[in-house]
């Protein structure tokens, strides 16, 4: 493998299966609709953004079924929604604007609130994801839960995915 980190995971497992221990059975990494640049340089490493969901990873989990992937920050910490909360440079590419309208189209197809759809694309998606949600008022407690039973058809889910 040539990803330093799916080659740790790897290690980790085999370690683990010849000693008769139970392995890896979650990833956590920060992952949401938006796709984040990864290779610029961050304060915590010199190498790019580490943490963060890229496609080498999605294939690993694609391949590797028994292993869960846990999102932190699924919704920006507010940024899909909170003009006071915008995105970090780490989102400025070319693919934000599409990723954003396409969101946005879907979210008023259905009625549902952008982050709802958000959750709701992590959660039913090819490789399921379990997002972890933190909420600073009632009103996002009461808002996330609804993303469990919002079901994309598939052409909303082709029209998000094929964006940006």
């Amino acid at each position: 493998m040539s990803n330093h980190w799916a080659w740790r995971v790897e290690r980790a497992r085999s370690l683990a299966a010849a000693a008769g221990l139970p392995g890896f059975e979650v990833l956590q990494y920060h992952h949401s609709y938006l796709r984040r640049r990864t290779d610029r340089p961050t304060l915590r490493s010199p190498d790019g953004e580490v943490g963060v969901v890229s496609g080498d990873l999605l294939s690993y989990l694609r391949a590797e079924p028994e292993l869960a992937l846990v999102a932190y920050s699924p919704l920006l910490a507010g940024s899909y929604v909170r003009e006071d909360k915008p995105l970090d440079a780490g989102f400025d590419h070319a693919g934000t604007p599409a990723r954003l309208a396409a969101l946005r189209d879907v979210a008023k197809e259905t009625g549902a609130t952008v982050n709802q759809v958000v959750l709701a694309w992590l959660i039913g998606g090819e490789i399921p994801v379990i997002p972890l949600v933190g909420a600073s008022s009632v009103a996002q407690i009461d808002e996330s839960p609804a993303a469990v039973d919002l079901e994309l058809t598939a052409e909303q889910r082709a029209k998000l995915d094929a964006a940006g």
